[in-house]
């Protein structure tokens, strides 16, 4: 079986957390599937940036990246995938740390502006700065390193044509590149036991969700911003074949 396991900044903050999954990581590897590990941070990139003193601004659940939240995007992505591979090295498992736009696996541009309105009813254009959306997946390139004996990990950082580095939500490159590999299925680890209409009350947790219903939801802006990503992109997966 194919699978794509997406990994939340926020489940790999604590390590024996982190280790916890390396672990199951492992049994899905020695088990004979064939794998791939996307994994975010978010949840570091935000305090990293309120350490330094850069401004956190999210739209419909995707940062805003200008040039300092770029650099400190780059130290947080790389320091979380260093640390995964290395437990998941510890567990026996030949663990790869990469890029998605590395080998040539995929091609992106910048994520277009958003047009909202706000608390008056003011409609702006939001530029989202360095934030990129994948645009082509290389499936070839993609299969031959599933089919590799290593486990891709994968953080969410992509390029434009003209080398410029971009951010790009990690629901994004595990959806795109589940669908360019053909997996079987995506799974999502988060920090939460699932979708809530309302974050503050637990008897609003989804136990069964239609896609037509997470449509409805979309619509409506019942879902909060870090879960709409989460919701779309799900959506797309499903749309196209893939279990999630």
């Amino acid at each position: 079986m194919k699978l794509v396991v997406k990994l939340s900044g926020k489940v790999l903050e604590d390590r024996a957390l982190r280790l916890s999954i390396a672990h199951q990581v492992a049994l899905l590897w020695t088990g004979g599937h064939r794998l791939l590990v996307v994994h975010g941070a978010g949840k570091q990139l935000t305090d990293l940036s309120r350490q330094l003193g850069i401004p956190v601004v999210q739209h419909r659940g995707r940062r805003v990246t200008d040039d300092r939240t770029l650099d400190a995007a780059k130290m947080v992505f790389s320091a979380v995938n260093r640390d995964l591979v290395a437990l998941l090295v510890s567990q026996g498992i030949p663990a790869l740390g990469i890029t998605a736009y590395d080998a040539l696996l995929s091609k992106s541009i910048r994520r277009p502006p958003l047009r909202v309105a706000d608390a008056e009813g003011v409609v702006r254009d939001v530029d989202f700065g360095f934030v990129g959306e994948i645009s082509e997946v290389n499936r070839e390139a993609l299969r031959r390193l599933v089919e590799a004996p290593y486990l891709p990990v994968i953080c969410s950082l992509c390029a434009d044509e003209s080398g410029q580095v971009l951010n790009i939500n990690a629901d994004t490159v595990a959806t795109e590149f589940a669908l360019g590999l053909g997996a079987d299925r995506l799974v999502s680890v988060s920090d939460v036991p699932g979708i809530y209409l309302d974050p503050n009350d637990s008897s609003t947790l989804i136990s069964r969700l239609s896609a037509t219903d997470a449509r409805e939801h979309l619509r409506q802006g019942r879902f909060t911003e870090g879960m709409i990503p989460k919701v779309e992109t799900a959506l797309k997966a499903v749309e196209h074949g893939v279990a999630a």
